[in-house]
């Protein structure tokens, strides 16, 4: 009976990756993967050396599959290292131009060994003397600190206006108990989607669940707009603003959407605390967000304070660079709890006026014949 063979350690696989052999690394790399399912923290620093492999073969399919397997990782750190290596893998390779190369002629070699073009033996010598060196110049000096300084100015201005140019409107609302809709609309001046809300569409179909998104003719962007229980809407705005700042290459801000509520019988009262942090996301000229805030809804708390309108209790403007907190407060009537209270009020009031058409000797109400 053959001897089952054990499959290679962990740190042999390493040191030929390490080394450049990367054929070597993936087969001692694929048993290890089988062996080591990927809910196991090894089985995924696994399939990152194998990712690693694969990219110094040139596999870029193989790696960009298991990048996006790992990118559903629970553990953090594993997580981020797969969307970095993903972002690099997607990537476009850009064309390096021709004026780049500096490009050799073709030299003919005569049965001399020279290594002459064909046809300069023959050409006449020139009788002129040769022309004077050229006056020395000194050692190259770089380009002036104000001249580069300007430059990096520029085209981080070009960059970050680029990038902005866009309008972020939201519309926040609480249709019933424990039932929250928000809604976002993305809108780019220029009337074409920007390249990072391109790249945010298939952000956003991977959470789970789904995060919807429609694309208007306009180039308009309509992400969410269902009605969903609070703690799903909150768990699809941190999907939502992770995915963005990713996309848009920011810090991901802090954000955060609760709602309590208290029920007094004939109704339910409704406190909405949210809270946005932006003051890690550098301020982009051209960039504006509004969040329209409930009809029914009274601010009991704002930092900053939003703006009146006509419809709700006003519009939010986050501004980045700054933390926004606000606690909202509404009261909603019982259909239920109004008519099981109702219905013994009448009740009663009904035993009182028997009880009064009694005492003035009218007696019991006929029966109608």
């Amino acid at each position: 009976m053959a001897e089952q063979r054990v499959p290679p350690d962990l740190s042999e696989a390493e040191a030929a990756l390490e080394r450049g052999d990367y054929g070597q690394s993936l087969a001692m790399l694929h048993p290890l993967a089988n062996a080591h399912p990927l809910p196991d923290p090894v089985g995924a620093q696994i399939r990152l050396m194998m990712i690693t492999a694969w990219m110094g073969q040139g596999d870029e399919t193989s790696a960009i599959a298991t990048c996006r397997l790992l990118s559903r990782c629970q553990q953090p750190d594993i997580r981020a290292q797969a969307k970095q290596l993903l972002t690099i893998l997607e990537s476009p390779s850009l064309e390096r131009p021709d004026r780049w190369s500096m490009r050799l002629p073709e030299l003919n070699v005569s049965a001399t060994g020279s290594g002459l073009p064909a046809g300069a033996s023959r050409r006449r010598r020139s009788r002129r003397p040769p022309p004077p060196p050229p006056p020395p110049t000194g050692p190259t000096r770089g380009p002036a600190l104000g001249f580069a300084l300007i430059v990096t100015v520029v085209l981080v201005g070009l960059t970050m206006l680029l990038s902005g140019c866009v309008r972020i409107d939201g519309d926040l609302q609480v249709p019933g108990p424990d039932r929250v809709m928000l809604r976002w609309q993305v809108r780019s001046d220029s009337g074409r989607l920007l390249p990072w809300q391109r790249r945010l569409e298939p952000m956003l179909a991977s959470t789970t669940p789904a995060i919807p998104l429609e694309q208007r003719s306009t180039g308009a962007q309509i992400i969410g707009g269902e009605s969903l229980p609070a703690k799903t809407v909150a768990h699809q705005l941190q999907d939502l603003v992770e995915a963005a700042a990713n996309a848009a290459g920011v810090p991901i801000p802090e954000v955060e959407l609760q709602l309590d509520e208290r029920n007094w019988l004939v109704g339910v009262r409704q406190t909405l605390t949210l809270h946005f942090d932006l003051s890690e996301v550098p301020e982009i000229p051209g960039l504006h967000i509004d969040l329209q805030l409930p009809d029914a809804a009274r601010v009991v708390m704002a930092e900053p304070s939003p703006s009146p309108s006509k419809r709700g209790s006003g519009r939010w403007r986050l501004q980045p660079g700054q933390d926004h907190r606000m606690q909202l407060r509404s009261w909603r009537w019982s259909p239920l709890g109004l008519g099981s209270v109702t219905i013994p009020v009448l009740l009663g009031f009904s035993l009182i006026l028997q009880s009064v058409r009694r005492q003035l000797g009218f007696g019991f109400p006929e029966l109608p014949s």
